[in-house]
């Protein structure tokens, strides 16, 4: 009989250890779900407080999805928790920061108590923390991370890694299975990005013209190319239509040396290494982009942003507070107005070419102005102050 027990509390721990990380996780609704100090599992150098939940729930609603390929999801909704190292000038919830913008081709293994995430970028908890230590730069992202995992009593998943305090302490992450079904993945659409380059002192790098930085990645995320020699380089890269920022760089140059100065710029943001401001708040189609390298200005002859689509819709202010005016050269049959995760806010029937519409009642924010023109349906992008 001894020894049918000493079978049954040896299976005890293998049976544990079998569980699976498969499903949608979301960060612990509670106080100490993210937390760190000098060893696994001690919170004393900080922990999130209850009011956190509130104050971060940018970062308490976004979820990781594990499926049974081996595949990851990291669902950020455009929205996340943000930190100085990242760019801006305060924590703040804010556009996620690529590469940790969930916008990556990610992976994972589970084995041996130990979770490995793989992709540029990819991660659980926060972005900042990797294996002996914490980046300081987006640039800096690495391409695989592991972390401990064990699960409590009520199934949370809880993954701890040494990385803080120059690699000696450690930050542990609580999270939490959730019923709903895994969120879709962040629209996409096609920027194609036209870059004049007269304002080069100079000649052009060898190297060519490279979009990036900001949600589009790297210093040479997308190199352009000016197939018949007469300065205007051009490329097209599929990118989340929450949108972001993004420079321009005169050359293949990683400690973006090369990037161009629009410091004092109206395009520029001081509080994001002066990139460009060109794309903030989103967009809802294909979109090409005409730059001036250097300058806010348009090219002679351009426009700046082009939306792939017949645009003979107004709608003004933008922003606005409280009302929105539509007008349009033809009949306008209705109208939807969508939020930044897809939801129908506003539906309204119209039959006439001019309609205003009153906002006051949402919130802060970007939404989309969906026009319908007997079945011809138009996306304008509006941001309610």
């Amino acid at each position: 009989m001894k020894k049918i027990y000493l079978s049954v509390l040896l299976a005890i721990p293998f049976l544990f250890n079998a569980q699976s990380i498969e499903g949608t996780w979301k960060l612990a609704q509670q106080a100490g779900a993210l937390a760190v100090g000098p060893n696994q599992g001690d919170g004393s150098w900080w922990s999130n407080s209850a009011n956190d939940l509130t104050v971060r729930d940018c970062f308490f609603d976004d979820s990781i999805t594990f499926d049974a390929n081996g595949n990851m999801m990291h669902y950020m909704d455009g929205s996340t928790w943000v930190e100085a190292w990242q760019g801006v000038a305060n924590e703040q919830c804010g556009t996620p920061v690529a590469p940790h913008d969930g916008s990556g081709t990610y992976t994972y293994t589970f084995a041996n108590n130990q979770l490995t995430v793989n992709g540029l970028g990819a991660h659980i908890g926060l972005p900042k923390a990797i294996n002996g230590g914490e980046i300081n730069d987006p640039a800096n992202a690495v391409t695989s991370i592991t972390y401990e995992i064990s699960f409590g009593a009520n199934g949370e998943l809880i993954a701890d890694i040494q990385s803080a305090g120059g690699g000696t302490g450690w930050w542990r992450f609580i999270y939490t299975p959730t019923s709903a079904p895994p969120p879709p993945p962040p629209a996409t659409y096609d920027v194609t990005f036209v870059v004049h380059t007269d304002n080069i002192a100079g000649n052009v790098s060898s190297d060519g013209i490279y979009i990036g930085g900001g949600f589009v990645g790297g210093n040479d995320a997308l190199a352009l190319s000016d197939a018949d020699g007469d300065g205007v380089w051009e490329g097209t890269m599929n990118l989340p239509a929450a949108g972001g920022h993004f420079t321009i760089l005169n050359g293949n140059c990683s400690d973006w040396s090369c990037k161009e100065d629009i410091s004092g710029l109206p395009c520029a943001d001081p509080g994001n290494y002066n990139d460009r401001n060109n794309l903030l708040g989103g967009f809802t189609q294909d979109t090409t982009l005409v730059l001036q390298f250097g300058d806010c200005s348009t090219p002679s002859g351009n426009t700046g942003i082009i939306d792939n689509a017949k645009d003979v819709i107004s709608i003004y202010p933008n922003p606005t507070s409280d009302v929105i005016n539509i007008s349009s050269s033809s009949t306008i049959t209705g109208y939807n107005i969508y939020n930044m995760i897809g939801n129908k806010v506003m539906s309204t029937n119209v039959n006439a070419s001019n309609a205003v519409v009153d906002m006051s009642s949402l919130t802060k924010g970007v939404y989309f102005v969906e026009v319908n023109q007997n079945s011809t349906l138009t996306n304008k992008r509006i941001i309610k102050k």
